[in-house]
């Protein structure tokens, strides 16, 4: 048998689906997914749920309560998907019972998944897939981390948590000399530090109550955001050790295990405290860099459902953010009454009340339905020298999900055509300019220039 001289890897971003995918037989979506199925692998995010409410809802989950269909998986897959990364901030939408019951439905289906596990080795470990080019190890870990949705360490004589991979985040805000002795006299004039100090009497941890770092509210014992010195106003986001340690450990082991490694982080911060929007935040582009540096291949960032800039990094490309593959949350069948009261809502309303009443305020588009960014994402289609292991190419595919159109018709990824595609890719490229990449927009598509 002779082997492949390439290797190609096609990376989506967040997948929100509740609808028949097969069901479309529009040219451009069919041309979509046969670029999908041409690929040696093909990965996307999954962010959402797969279950029939067999979970218990949170109390007040991030934006819309995820809940897809089971048999959603069976059309990611007819569309040609190999494998999904479901570490994300919707993964605890319904509890343990929520991730559970996704697991559950993975795993009768044989599909590969990383990020999500019955406890944290499991959630941290590879997804492996087997291609005529080689195995290929895929790794996923979130950084926007909903309470309580970590997985649990097995020990010695209790058995875990389900949850996801975590990339835990320390949050500092840094702030002038003055201003710290300002919020130091202020929490000892509430009274705040003696209660710390009693808390701690009591052996309670007050987790970096030190000189350097200062929680002005830490009662709880948790590791809040803690304010230290700086030179100006500002936010700044590190990436917790034990976890960085972690992943690095799985790429090393998962780079000899496997011909192929891909690594895919669910962040949705951004520069200096803000979300969802397309800049990337320092400890992103450090946790991506230092990926390639212990093995990965590729790096695919997912979360903020706009587009990111990409790099080629040491030879290997890095999509800081590819956007939305399809955005399907507004019709979700059903929400618990959590969102009914978010939004004012009387108890009898219905579903569709709840999404209008999020995205339009006097009628006017608001929120993700007011910017037409959130409706455009990108395929990049990466081929590798499957000898040499060197990266060869990088095709852009950019993606209309029709943000003019009707509720039911929109969040459905169409390849761009037009002055779409051309707005679209010339907007990857202006992301694309601090990391010195370069695109060659080529009639609807682009290449990266290497």
């Amino acid at each position: 048998m002779t082997s492949p001289q390439t290797f190609t890897l096609a990376a989506a971003g967040d997948a929100i689906l509740n609808r028949r995918l097969r069901a479309s037989e529009e040219e451009s979506f069919r041309s979509l997914v046969s670029h999908v199925r041409e690929a040696d692998l093909s990965v996307v995010n999954l962010e959402t749920l797969l279950h029939d409410y067999e979970g218990y809802p949170l109390a007040n989950a991030p934006g819309t309560y995820m809940r897809s269909p089971p048999w959603v998986a069976d059309e990611l897959m007819w569309a040609g998907f190999d494998a999904f990364t479901t570490a994300t901030n919707h993964a605890f939408d319904y509890s343990h019972g929520g991730m559970e019951a996704t697991m559950r439905e993975l795993d009768a289906r044989e599909i590969p998944y990383a990020g999500l596990g019955h406890n944290l080795s499991r959630a941290r470990a590879p997804a492996y897939v087997d291609t005529p080019a080689g195995r290929c190890a895929l790794i996923s870990v979130c950084s926007t981390i909903t309470t309580g949705s970590v997985a649990g360490a097995r020990g010695p004589d209790i058995g875990g948590r389900p949850g996801i991979a975590p990339l835990r985040l320390q949050t500092r805000y840094q702030v002038p000399a003055d201003a710290l002795e300002s919020l130091r006299a202020m929490s000892d004039a509430l009274g705040l530090e003696a209660l710390k100090e009693r808390r701690a009497s009591l052996g309670f941890p007050i987790a970096g109550h030190d000189d350097d770092v200062f929680r002005l509210l830490n009662l709880g014992g948790g590791d809040n955001p803690g304010f230290e010195v700086g030179d100006a106003f500002g936010v700044v986001q590190h990436a917790e050790e034990r976890d960085l340690e972690a992943v690095h450990a799985r790429i090393r082991d998962a780079k000899r295990q496997a011909d192929w490694v891909v690594v895919s982080l669910h962040a949705h911060e951004g520069i200096g405290g803000r979300g969802n929007d397309h800049s990337v935040p320092p400890f992103v582009e450090t946790f991506a860099r230092s990926c390639i540096d212990r093995g990965a291949d590729a790096f695919v960032g997912h979360g903020p459902h706009v587009l990111g800039g990409i790099e080629v990094y040491d030879g290997s490309p890095i999509f800081y953010s590819l956007g939305n593959f399809l955005m399907q949350n507004e019709t979700v069948e059903l929400v618990p009454p959590e969102m009914y009261e978010r939004y004012g809502l009387d108890a009898d309303a219905l579903p569709a009340a709840v999404f209008d009443a999020r995205v339009y305020d006097n009628g006017e588009r608001t929120g993700f339905l007011g910017d037409s960014a959130f409706w455009e994402g990108v395929l990049p289609v990466c081929t590798f020298d499957a000898e040499t292991a060197a990266l060869d190419s990088i095709r852009l595919y950019p993606l209309d999900l029709g943000h003019e159109k009707s509720r039911a018709q929109r969040g459905w990824p169409l390849l761009a055509d037009g002055e779409r595609a051309t707005a679209i890719l010339d907007q990857l490229a202006e992301l694309s300019k601090p990391y010195e990449t370069t695109l060659v927009v080529e009639g609807e598509s682009a290449r990266v220039e290497l």
